[in-house]
């Protein structure tokens, strides 16, 4: 790739950046940097977060592991605007809770600092997320790319390339997550996370949205299993987890969600729930056409297969997290932004179908 130097900071020290305790998550961008060290210059300037001992224990990590010379000059900052300003890095990571997003987009997009955005974008009113985007038309020369690394699946590509000239029928997406797992107290608070669907689900909605075409919102609706529903009483909830939340902040315990998409006359669902134990995680994305039914299993891991029919196709050692890493530092370093397929303004567009979803009164 390009041999010139490429600048980079990551604005928070947790679990999406840099990999969290179950070292099978596939989660880990810093994993990926030290990857794309022999075909990128990087150099990483710095790292932010408000927990200065998770700050010094990923940066020893970093410096122990495989390309030890990508950090060597990293400094540790608890502000990010001190980093930013102090460091001048080309483009950012950015891997927060939901609730954090906002102003840092802002000041990096005045900065003119290209971003790397982890999902979801956001978890307040879509009037709030606006002013990011209104920010960003008068910064166009500002790259960015939201982390819906689905759309950057082997499988996914070949889907794409299937229903191409086709018309899409139906869609539905299936997901159900190993909720005994998720030992987050930020996950199972709605005002902290924002709910499972804009923090979980959203990758399903946003497949929806990359097979189908964008969704008419006045016609999603949705109905939840509530925590105060009797069918809602899970038995494992991680220890402390929901200790000092309100009823009315519980996150839902399962969710339906029908809508119709803007063109064709093509429908969609969505079902979610949080009802599996163990590590194992159902996800499954089913769409029908005129004599084809395609399903998409498992596209987390390496056991994805896609169906077509009764043909089953494998699409094992995939890495989509590598895939949209590598594409947008060569998108900083070139400036040809044509191979990212989730910049920022696309991405409210999913932002706002999950809002839609968990808050059913949102109008536009």
């Amino acid at each position: 790739m390009s041999k010139g130097q490429l600048k980079l900071a990551f604005i928070g020290a947790g679990s999406v950046n840099f990999g969290g305790v179950d070292q099978g998550s596939p989660w880990n961008h810093a994993k990926r940097i030290d990857m794309l060290s022999d075909e990128f210059k990087i150099d990483v300037v710095g790292i932010s977060d408000v927990d200065q001992a998770r700050l010094e224990f990923v940066l020893k990590q970093q410096r122990e592991g495989p390309a030890p010379h990508v950090w060597k000059n990293t400094k540790l900052f608890n502000n990010y605007l001190t980093m930013l300003e102090e460091t001048k890095p080309q483009c950012v990571f950015i891997g927060t809770p939901p609730n954090i997003h906002g102003q840092i987009e802002i000041d990096c997009i005045k900065l003119g600092i290209d971003m790397f955005i982890e999902k979801p974008i956001n978890n307040q009113h879509p009037n709030k997320v606006e002013e990011i985007i209104r920010t960003l038309d008068e910064y166009p020369n500002v790259i960015t790319s939201v982390g819906y690394m689905l759309r950057y699946c082997k499988s996914v590509d070949y889907i794409k390339e299937l229903i191409k000239g086709k018309t899409v029928i139906s869609t539905t997406a299936r997901y159900n997550s190993a909720y005994v797992s998720i030992p987050k107290p930020m996950w199972w608070d709605l005002r902290r996370s924002g709910g499972p669907i804009i923090e979980q689900a959203t990758h399903f909605c946003d497949l929806s949205r990359y097979f189908g075409g964008d969704i008419n919102l006045e016609t999603v609706s949705s109905v939840f299993v509530s925590p105060k529903d009797k069918s809602g009483q899970l038995s494992e909830v991680p220890k402390g987890c929901e200790k000092d939340v309100e009823d009315e902040y519980k996150i839902p315990r399962a969710t339906h969600a029908i809508w119709k998409y803007q063109e064709n006359g093509t429908i969609g669902c969505l079902s979610h729930a949080l009802t599996m134990k163990g590590t194992r995680y159902h996800t499954e994305f089913e769409m029908w056409l005129d004599g084809m039914r395609i399903s998409l299993y498992d596209p987390y891991t390496d056991q994805c297969v896609v169906t077509v029919n009764d043909e089953e196709i494998p699409f094992p050692d995939d890495d989509p997290y590598l895939t949209e890493d590598r594409i947008f530092l060569k998108a900083v370093l070139t400036r040809d932004t044509s191979e990212i397929k989730s910049p920022y303004h696309d991405a409210f567009k999913t932002y706002k179908l999950t809002y839609k979803i968990t808050y059913p009164n949102y109008v536009e």
